[in-house]
């Protein structure tokens, strides 16, 4: 199962929501930062993802989708969003 990293930059019309319900929609997820998401998804690739994203956000706005699937990453003050999730 591919680990994604999801982040984004809205820019001017900021439409939060739509965005973020669609973030929601593509797999088991957790809320890391104000604007990055662990999202597990069950096939998609980090491109495939983006491109899925991509049709939520205006032409002025950024997103970027990293697959971690190796599990190898580090953080301060938020393993326990994500360590919850393999818990289940």
């Amino acid at each position: 199962m591919p680990n994604l990293i999801v982040t984004y930059d809205l820019r001017n019309q900021r439409d939060y929501k739509t965005l973020i319900d669609a973030i929601k929609s593509y797999g088991t997820y957790a809320k890391l930062f104000e604007s990055v998401w662990y999202v597990q998804s069950k096939s998609h690739t980090a491109e495939e993802c983006r491109d899925y994203l991509n049709q939520f956000i205006d032409s002025d706005d950024r997103i970027g989708v990293f697959d971690c699937s190796n599990n190898d990453f580090a953080t301060m003050r938020a393993i326990n969003k994500i360590s919850d999730l393999w818990q289940n």
